[in-house]
Protein backbone atom coordinates (compact mmCIF):
# COMPACT_ATOMS: atom_id res chain seq x y z
CA UNK A 1 0.00 0.00 0.00
CA UNK A 2 2.74 2.49 0.88
CA UNK A 3 5.29 1.45 -1.74
CA UNK A 4 5.29 5.02 -3.07
CA UNK A 5 7.20 6.10 0.06
CA UNK A 6 10.89 5.67 0.72
CA UNK A 7 11.98 4.30 4.11
CA UNK A 8 13.00 7.80 5.35
CA UNK A 9 9.61 9.18 4.25
CA UNK A 10 7.81 6.38 6.09
CA UNK A 11 9.79 7.20 9.23
CA UNK A 12 8.79 10.87 9.10
CA UNK A 13 5.19 9.90 8.30
CA UNK A 14 5.13 7.62 11.35
CA UNK A 15 6.51 10.31 13.70
CA UNK A 16 4.01 12.91 12.45
CA UNK A 17 1.13 10.45 12.69
CA UNK A 18 2.15 9.33 16.17
CA UNK A 19 2.33 12.95 17.32
CA UNK A 20 -1.17 13.54 15.95
CA UNK A 21 -2.53 10.44 17.66
CA UNK A 22 -0.96 11.40 20.97
CA UNK A 23 -2.45 14.88 20.67
CA UNK A 24 -5.87 13.41 19.86
CA UNK A 25 -5.61 11.24 22.98
CA UNK A 26 -4.82 14.34 25.05
CA UNK A 27 -1.29 13.19 25.86
CA UNK A 28 0.20 16.19 23.98
CA UNK A 29 -0.70 19.76 23.25
CA UNK A 30 -2.88 19.79 20.14
CA UNK A 31 -0.56 22.30 18.45
CA UNK A 32 1.28 19.78 16.24
CA UNK A 33 3.56 21.50 13.71
CA UNK A 34 2.87 19.03 10.88
CA UNK A 35 -0.25 17.02 10.23
CA UNK A 36 -1.18 14.15 7.95
CA UNK A 37 -3.40 14.72 4.95
CA UNK A 38 -6.59 12.68 4.70
CA UNK A 39 -4.93 10.58 1.99
CA UNK A 40 -1.93 9.82 4.21
CA UNK A 41 -3.93 8.51 7.17
CA UNK A 42 -4.42 5.03 5.67
CA UNK A 43 -0.72 4.92 4.84
CA UNK A 44 0.11 5.93 8.42
CA UNK A 45 -2.08 3.15 9.82
CA UNK A 46 -0.33 0.57 7.63
CA UNK A 47 3.08 1.91 8.61
CA UNK A 48 2.08 2.03 12.28
CA UNK A 49 1.20 -1.66 12.21
CA UNK A 50 4.83 -2.42 11.33
CA UNK A 51 6.44 0.35 13.39
CA UNK A 52 8.60 -2.09 15.38
CA UNK A 53 10.51 -2.96 12.21
CA UNK A 54 10.72 0.53 10.72
CA UNK A 55 13.37 2.04 12.95
CA UNK A 56 16.83 0.65 13.54
CA UNK A 57 17.01 2.47 16.88
CA UNK A 58 15.03 4.83 19.08
CA UNK A 59 17.62 7.49 18.27
CA UNK A 60 16.09 7.80 14.79
CA UNK A 61 12.73 8.76 16.26
CA UNK A 62 14.39 11.35 18.48
CA UNK A 63 16.31 12.80 15.51
CA UNK A 64 13.20 13.09 13.34
CA UNK A 65 11.18 14.70 16.12
CA UNK A 66 13.99 17.17 16.92
CA UNK A 67 14.22 18.14 13.24
CA UNK A 68 10.45 18.71 13.04
CA UNK A 69 10.36 20.68 16.31
CA UNK A 70 13.36 22.85 15.48
CA UNK A 71 12.21 23.54 11.92
CA UNK A 72 8.69 24.55 12.91
CA UNK A 73 9.52 26.84 15.85
CA UNK A 74 10.85 30.36 15.52
CA UNK A 75 11.96 30.32 19.13
CA UNK A 76 14.26 27.86 20.85
CA UNK A 77 12.53 24.66 21.96
CA UNK A 78 12.79 23.77 25.64
CA UNK A 79 15.07 20.72 25.95
CA UNK A 80 13.09 19.20 28.85
CA UNK A 81 9.83 19.46 26.91
CA UNK A 82 11.47 17.96 23.85
CA UNK A 83 12.80 15.02 25.90
CA UNK A 84 9.34 14.45 27.40
CA UNK A 85 7.75 14.25 23.95
CA UNK A 86 10.48 11.94 22.68
CA UNK A 87 9.95 9.67 25.67
CA UNK A 88 6.22 9.64 24.97
CA UNK A 89 6.83 8.80 21.29
CA UNK A 90 9.09 5.91 22.29
CA UNK A 91 6.52 4.64 24.77
CA UNK A 92 3.88 4.87 22.04
CA UNK A 93 6.09 2.91 19.62
CA UNK A 94 6.91 0.19 22.14
CA UNK A 95 3.59 -0.18 23.96
CA UNK A 96 0.86 1.62 22.03
CA UNK A 97 -2.01 -0.39 23.49
CA UNK A 98 -1.14 0.39 27.11
CA UNK A 99 -0.64 4.07 26.38
CA UNK A 100 -3.95 4.34 24.50
CA UNK A 101 -5.82 2.49 27.28
CA UNK A 102 -4.30 4.77 29.89
CA UNK A 103 -5.15 7.93 27.93
CA UNK A 104 -8.70 6.78 27.27
CA UNK A 105 -9.33 5.75 30.87
CA UNK A 106 -8.04 9.13 32.06
CA UNK A 107 -10.33 10.99 29.67
CA UNK A 108 -13.39 9.03 30.83
CA UNK A 109 -12.57 9.23 34.55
Amino acid sequence: MFSQFSIPEMKVLWVVGALERLATLGALNSDIPLTLTQDAIDDYISIDNDRQYLFESDFEIAQIFRAIANESNEREVDEDSMCDVIELLLHYKNDREALVKCALSASFA
